[in-house]
């Protein structure tokens, strides 16, 4: 009998049970043997960790070690779904998934943060939250509409959303065709046992928390060294001109623009996927290069 020999996979998958306050959070993992880089990617509203099972082996190739934390009642993280806690609570989970990473991979490894749609206002608050420290070197913020609610609502249904601690569930209205033109991946999205695509009132008020922390903080605590905004050419969600203006704001006038050739929301689920991991994996090695490392 001839014993098939498999070359080894450079490639380790695992989902970690992170300590955060209260409970153990779901941080999924793909690492390479060597890690030259790392990327800790926050999700959106709908998607969750189980959205990049693609994604994180592309970056493992490039040997980037690729995290996503599922927050709590999203992907396989304990939680009601529909629900997102305060948004202390939040930022803290947030605040010690990243110095959980930061441990792994230790002091000289450049780390990217990376947040997709929804996800880029989780990021953004959190670089402005004053109990997150650990060091990173660059930010990406993609398909991401900064300050979406203080732009498109009035200061009075602000207001009252902010006062709305109700239980009733309030509807996104995502459709799978805005983030992708892929039969494949809407027929993944729209059958997504996991996906959140409704929150309750008082969970909005949380967002409008979120982006208050960050639209009224001014730059960072800590200033970014570099910071991008990465988007297709248009996108049916996002108002890219605005959400532009408010990351320049974030990060004080210093962040780059970069636009692939799509017209789709979600750009892991395009053609320019793999421009975009390469991108990125790039972006972040560099950043290694420039503080020497």
């Amino acid at each position: 009998m001839i014993e098939t020999i498999r070359p080894p996979q450079n490639i380790r998958r695992e989902i970690i049970d992170v300590p955060c306050g209260d409970t153990r959070l779901a941080l999924h993992v793909w690492r390479p043997e060597r890690i030259k880089g790392a990327v800790f990617y926050f999700h959106g509203l709908q998607s969750h960790a189980g959205w990049l099972w693609e994604v994180g082996p592309r970056f493992a190739d490039n040997d980037i070690a690729f995290f996503v934390l599922d927050r709590r009642g999203s992907g396989i993280s304990p939680g009601p779904r529909g629900e997102i806690p305060e948004a202390g609570t939040v930022l803290d989970d947030y605040a010690q998934a990243a110095a959980f990473v930061r441990a792994m991979i230790g002091d000289t490894v450049p780390l990217s943060l990376f947040g997709h749609c929804l996800g880029g206002s989780f990021m953004a608050a959190l670089m402005c939250h004053e109990g997150f420290t650990t060091s990173y070197d660059a930010a990406v913020f993609c398909s991401s509409w900064l300050g979406r609610m203080h732009a498109t609502l009035d200061a009075d249904t602000r207001q009252a959303i902010a006062a709305d601690r109700g239980e009733q569930l309030w509807d996104a209205g995502l459709r799978a065709a805005d983030f992708t033109d892929e039969t494949k991946y809407q027929h993944f999205i729209d059958h997504d046992d996991l996906a959140v695509r409704q929150l309750t009132r008082r969970s909005r008020a949380v967002l409008l928390d979120l982006e208050q922390r960050y639209l009224s903080g001014g730059p960072t605590t800590a200033p970014v060294p570099a910071a991008t905004f990465v988007s297709g050419i248009t996108d049916p969600i996002v108002d890219l001109e605005a959400a532009q203006s408010v990351f320049q704001d974030l990060v004080a006038g210093r962040g780059a623009l970069m636009r692939f050739p799509t017209d789709r929301h979600y750009l892991f689920y395009t053609d320019v996927s793999d421009d975009l991991v390469d991108w990125t994996s790039t972006y972040t090695l560099l950043q290694g290069v420039n503080r020497g490392v």
